[in-house]
């Protein structure tokens, strides 16, 4: 697909009244096989939207390897949001090596990235984005990133995209006179419940023998969440800290 495809894919109605965010990814193959996934979202809300189906997979049920944490109830929603919302994704990578190469293209309206990586780390960037605009009640928390999402995210590009995120929220809290957690205490204690929905979904792909690249990229989002909440618990921020204050002290910040 060329780029002047893709342009005419996301003219919509037009920046002023632009009704959906797109992600589309490519997985090209050294075989020659290829495998597209697009993913629409509202641009209002960041909902993923998906066409529904008249059955799901078995293991799509909210009570399959429901997670501990999960506040939903079934007879409200039959499906867990994320399982819902990937289970094509799943489906798809389920014989799928997660150490096979693969050049991953990602088209979205502004930019294209293109990657070559394994599969299980392609997987892992398209399943961050679906998860956090599934409908999950916690990684619905996540959501705000979306809208900057980031292929292929370094861990130190993850846990600054992190803070920014989580710290503009408390600004937003702060102004509606809310009290604002500027010393991350709750940040970790959403990690926690992060971690426990990742294992959780690993659980889930690994009762239905799923072997492919899903499970190994679920456990990629897992250390990197990992890895933001030991900067923060350590106090291993330092770095950036010596760069702001670098910068404040030219600018007068």
């Amino acid at each position: 697909m060329h780029d002047d495809e893709f342009e005419d894919d996301y003219a919509g109605e037009g920046d002023d009244n632009q009704a959906t965010i797109e992600y589309v990814y490519e997985f090209l193959f050294d075989s020659g096989s290829r495998k597209e996934f697009r993913i629409r979202l509202d641009y209002e809300t960041l909902n993923i939207i998906n066409e529904p189906l008249d059955e799901y997979p078995e293991w799509t049920e909210l009570e399959y390897c429901k997670c501990p944490n999960c506040p939903l109830e079934d007879d409200e929603h039959p499906q867990c949001p994320v399982a819902k919302a990937l289970w094509h994704l799943i489906d798809a990578f389920k014989d799928v090596p997660s150490d096979t190469e693969t050049t991953v293209q990602v088209h979205t309206k502004a930019r294209t990235y293109i990657g070559r990586t394994k599969t299980e780390r392609g997987v892992s960037a398209i399943l961050g984005l679906m998860m956090a605009s599934s409908g999950c009640p916690v990684l619905g928390r996540l959501k705000p990133m979306v809208e900057t999402h980031l292929p292929f995210a370094t861990p130190d590009e993850t846990t600054y995209r992190i803070l920014a995120m989580y710290l503009m929220g408390q600004y937003f809290a702060y102004r509606r006179g809310e009290r604002a957690d500027w010393e991350l205490e709750e940040l970790l204690d959403f990690f926690e419940e992060v971690q426990t929905v990742n294992v959780s979904f690993c659980n889930r792909l690994q009762a239905i023998d799923s072997e492919g690249a899903s499970v190994n990229a679920v456990a990629i989002l897992e250390d990197m969440a990992n890895f933001t909440g030991f900067l923060i618990q350590s106090d291993e921020l330092g770095r950036l800290e010596n760069i702001f204050t670098n910068t404040s002290e030219r600018r007068g910040y």
